[in-house]
């Protein structure tokens, strides 16, 4: 069968906006894109049509038209405004997912989704700096712990509610998935961090007890996990590809950089475990495994570190790499705060190290000029910069932390400003 691609042809169309659809079942929210703003899923309904509310319709028809929508999209027209490579360029590029209802009306805004990225549950082992409570319980208890914070602009609240209806929500999202797998070709868990979280189990009982030889079946992980129970969760994964239970399995791996600055924004990772597990994935050749990171501002100088790491074990197989630099909780670290060429011979080294072989690494490469052009297009943001001391300052009283031990560059920077 030939490949088929996105059929609308439009400045603003993005096929996420389409077929792609998250779901937070702890929050009991919506999205089309994990970028945007989210609306509650609507559990009278008894179609349970998560993918069509009126925020998506609303969406689809002004691209349609030519236009952006507003709350996330930004995201990827300021990254185009530039010159730079989009997460709704890159997909475009990618073949298939097309909801099929596009195959008899190009201009249809009510679609059946064909990628799911569903959010099982906030249960995490670690405090990611950027995350939030609502994706990590052990955010969650340190506020409860420490109690919300509020100074000069820097906020920490408790955000996490949990959806009265979560379990009516898990029970109406494993429904429509039994009715509608068939025609799904992607599906995404992530977390928290799924192998720790009591209802991967029943991800996993789903897919033994059906066959969906279409289906790409991709686990979002921290690899944080203690390397036999790792190995064994895998080990089962591969008994459903070998069984062509599904089409293939996908690994997403999470780092930002490396070294002691990435073990303190991903606060409770063992880094030295991470490599283990990930080298374990490497030789794993059945797997398809591919790298995400987060861009901040505290993780730009050793990212160039991470980068050789991928390519030394590109030798052996390929490997992924995806990134971004959105941050949706602090503003305070996002990357443009520095200000024009505050990075430049970071990234400079960063972009020369990336592999472009192929057609897919140089997009990724084109992807990361986008963004660093994105970057240099801000003006230096004092306000932030002090609001990033603060923000540090709090996060080392309630983890018993030393961020200047850390970031000496930071202390530096901010005194010479003071």
């Amino acid at each position: 069968m030939a490949d088929k691609f996105f059929p609308i042809n439009t400045d603003t169309a993005c096929k996420l906006k389409w077929a792609w659809s998250t779901i937070r079942l702890y929050t009991g929210k919506t999205s089309s894109c994990h970028r945007v703003n989210s609306s509650l899923v609507d559990t009278n309904s008894t179609t349970f049509d998560f993918h069509n509310t009126p925020k998506q319709l609303a969406d689809r028809q002004l691209m349609l038209e030519g236009k952006w929508p507003t709350g996330g999209c930004e995201y990827c027209k300021n990254i185009e405004d530039v010159g730079g490579t989009s997460d709704r360029m890159m997909h475009l590029k990618i073949p298939n997912q097309v909801p099929v209802e596009l195959d008899t009306d190009i201009n249809a805004v009510r679609v059946s989704p064909t990628i799911i990225e569903v959010y099982l549950d906030n249960v995490c082992n670690m405090g990611c700096l950027y995350c939030w409570d609502g994706f990590s319980s052990k955010i969650q208890q340190e506020n409860i712990q420490f109690g919300e914070f509020s100074h000069s602009g820097v906020e920490i609240k408790n955000r996490a509610v949990v959806n009265p209806d979560h379990a009516t929500l898990k029970t109406k999202f494993w429904e429509w998935l039994d009715l509608n797998c068939s025609t799904l070709e992607r599906l995404n868990i992530l977390g928290g961090e799924p192998f720790y979280q009591q209802d991967f189990a029943v991800c996993m009982d789903f897919l033994d007890n059906r066959s969906n030889p279409n289906l790409e079946f991709n686990v979002v992980s921290n690899l944080n996990i203690k390397h036999d129970k790792f190995k064994n969760i895998i080990l089962e994964i591969k008994k459903l590809v070998d069984a062509k239970k599904i089409k293939r399995f996908d690994l997403t791996a999470s780092i930002d950089c490396f070294g002691k600055e990435q073990e303190y924004v991903r606060y409770g990772l063992d880094l030295e475990l991470w490599k283990k597990n990930f080298e374990f994935l490497v030789n794993e050749k059945w797997i398809v495994l591919n790298v995400n990171q987060t861009i901040t501002g505290l993780t730009i100088k050793t990212m160039s570190p991470l980068v050789d790491y991928i390519n030394l074990h590109r030798e052996n197989r390929d490997i992924g790499h995806y990134f971004s630099a959105v941050v949706d909780t602090h503003k305070c670290l996002e990357p443009g705060i520095f200000g024009k060429d505050f990075f430049k011979e970071e990234f400079d080294n960063i972009l020369a190290a990336m592999k472009t072989d192929t057609v897919w690494n140089q997009t990724h490469q084109s992807y990361m000029q986008g963004i660093y052009t994105q970057l240099n297009s801000i003006e230096r943001d004092q306000e932030k910069i002090n609001q990033l001391e603060i923000f540090l300052n709090e996060i080392d009283r309630r983890r018993g932390l030393d961020w200047k031990q850390t970031f000496p560059w930071l202390v530096k920077e901010i005194k010479n400003v003071a």
